[in-house]
């Protein structure tokens, strides 16, 4: 009896173990008659590569029936009712906690890469703000047109929106790399996810 309450632990902990796959199990417990693949798709925005590794992380607590819906199986509405309950009834007093163990998560391959997009963005504002004197001391030489100025805004925004797209990219790929490294390790030492 033990071993199948720490299967069934393990298996509701694994589904709830990732923002994406609670979103899946929210957006099908609220989709009355179950959840096509599209519209879950369509929720959460993932490609679908990505959509078939949680939906296949979720087996055993969604299924997937003839009319070719996503439902909720008693297990999974048993993990459901734990990740509800987990919110309820939350008043003061939690911030103390709540930073202790922001603290405490902010170690990893996520913050690695986190910190190495910062030494990106360090060196990317400094090579911009190089350019920004070069063309300031050319324009005032009469090395290049007043026009240039314009050039240089709208280099300086596409290099902004390249920046904000490219911040996504690394949030979404450290956290894909620290579920990949998680999972390798747990292979390594014999867990169980």
């Amino acid at each position: 009896m033990s071993n199948k309450r720490e299967e069934i632990e393990e298996i509701i902990i694994q589904g709830l173990g990732h923002q994406e796959r609670r979103n899946i199990l929210k957006i099908i417990s609220l989709v009355e008659g179950g959840a096509s693949y599209s519209v879950i798709l369509g929720e959460l925005g993932l490609n679908t590569g990505r959509m078939n590794y949680h939906l296949k992380q979720l087996q055993g607590l969604i299924v997937r029936n003839g009319d070719r819906k996503y439902h909720l199986t008693p297990l999974g509405e048993k993990a459901l009712s734990v990740l509800h309950s987990m919110t309820q009834n939350l008043e003061n007093g939690y911030e103390e906690y709540l930073n202790s163990a922001r603290t405490a998560r902010s170690s990893g391959i996520a913050t690695l890469v986190n910190r190495w997009f910062y030494v990106f963005l360090a060196f990317t504002v400094s090579a911009m703000l190089f350019l920004v004197n070069f063309v300031r001391t050319a324009v005032i030489s009469g090395l290049l047109p007043q026009a240039s100025y314009y050039y240089l805004a709208g280099f300086a925004l596409l290099v902004g929106v390249l920046l904000v797209w490219f911040r996504r990219w690394t949030t979404r790929e450290s956290e894909r790399m620290q579920d990949w490294w998680n999972s390798i390790m747990d292979r390594v030492m014999g867990r169980h996810r």
